[in-house]
């Protein structure tokens, strides 16, 4: 009973060690390594160490980060698995060392690429006060032992398509409480090719080994004229106002046009404080002239003209900031309504009763317009019903 006490117990110790052993050996995740890797953890994580390592060099490259950005990740990876296997097949205590090396290798080529290669930016964008240029604010960052920037590749683009390249001079010269930039200045009328879409315009700018993009300001281009509406009404007087025997009649015509943007519906066209465009306006009674104002030129939304020593209004106006509305003004007040009318007496016909047409053309100058002139006309009666005379909006004459 003894002996066999004893001869059982030994067993007992034998066969809970042995179970000891296999729940260690599964719980051990070098020995799975060592499985699959053949027990050769450290040769492999070195190689894809070393692997991890070149692929980084490659990938810092600004050129590569600027398109692939995301490519960082896979060297990263690469040495991380490289680090479990190096750490499973050497002593645990050098691990505070072997984290500090891991992370010199993955960091050094960025640290040397950031050192050595530069890359710009495009910051801000502005409009010169005649609105003729546009300058580009461009800063560069990193470089410290990178050549210096002394010309640029520039390129424009709408929808997709340039529509103009150059190489132009250019380095970083200047300095502001953020740090240093240069500046880089587009003539508008190089690349202006129509009003932005809704993508508008890109300039793109490489410099070195480094480029960058940037969506020009679409309120700056709009330059094109797309639609023209013309008004006109006329100034009313009572009693004393009229003569003859009529009671209520047309002292005058108020004309007004709007210049500008493709209206939406029954809109107003929308206003343009950029667009530079002459204006030709008429007052027709049939056949015979009966306004004819003076011609508008309008740049920089300013508009000017020759005014007849204040027969045709002031001769200058600013338009577009506001709106799309340019009068046309005469050389009497109307008071009421903050305007200046022309009155019947400074017709050139001979204003009598009948179908007025009132005519307006818009033209521009390449490259801000096309050929044909962008116009509208508009038809009025005038006629007498009674003691009352009457300024009426018609279909045509």
């Amino acid at each position: 009973m003894e002996g066999g006490g004893l001869l059982g117990k030994a067993m007992e110790q034998m066969s809970e060690g042995t179970v000891l052993a296999e729940i260690s050996s599964e719980g051990d995740p070098s020995q799975d390594s060592d499985l699959l890797f053949g027990g050769k953890q450290l040769p492999y994580g070195v190689g894809m160490g070393l692997g991890a390592f070149l692929l980084s060099w490659l990938l810092a490259s600004p050129s590569v980060q600027s398109n692939y950005a995301w490519s960082g990740i896979v060297p990263v990876a690469l040495l991380g698995a490289s680090f479990f296997l190096v750490w499973n097949a050497i002593d645990r205590r050098f691990v505070e060392v072997l984290a500090v090396v891991y992370l010199l290798l993955a960091a050094s080529p960025f640290i040397a690429s950031s050192v050595s290669t530069s890359s710009i930016t495009i910051s801000e964008s502005s409009l010169s006060l005649d609105s003729t240029e546009i300058d580009l604010k461009i800063r560069q960052s990193g470089g410290l032992f990178s050549s210096s920037i002394d010309s640029a590749e520039v390129s424009v683009s709408l929808s997709g398509n340039v529509v103009w390249s150059d190489s132009v001079s250019f380095s970083i010269d200047r300095s502001d409480g953020i740090g240093d930039y240069g500046l880089l200045t587009l003539t508008v009328s190089d690349f202006y090719s129509g009003n932005p879409d809704p993508s508008g315009y890109e300039v793109t700018v490489e410099a070195g080994d480094s480029s960058d993009s940037f969506n020009l300001d679409s309120k700056h281009l709009l330059r094109t004229v797309e639609e023209v509406q013309t008004e006109s009404f006329g100034y009313m007087g009572t009693g004393s106002d009229c003569s003859g025997n009529t009671d209520n009649c047309v002292l005058g015509v108020v004309l007004t046009t709007w210049i500008g943007l493709d209206a939406i519906g029954s809109s107003r066209p929308g206003g343009m404080p950029l667009a530079n465009y002459n204006v030709t306006a008429t007052l027709s009674e049939g056949t015979d002239l009966a306004v004819s104002y003076p011609s508008i030129t309008v740049v920089n939304g300013i508009a000017t003209w020759e005014d007849s020593d204040g027969e045709y209004g002031d001769g200058e106006l600013q338009v577009g900031d506001y709106g799309s509305e340019l009068p046309l003004d005469g050389s009497e007040s109307a008071t009421e309504f903050d305007r200046m009318y022309i009155p019947l007496s400074d017709f050139k016909s001979s204003g009598d009763y009948g179908c007025y047409t009132f005519s307006v053309d818009v033209t521009q100058s390449n490259p801000w317009g096309a050929e044909s002139s962008v116009g509208s006309e508009t038809y009025y009666e005038y006629e007498k019903s009674g003691s009352t005379e009457s300024w009426t909006l018609v279909s045509n004459c």
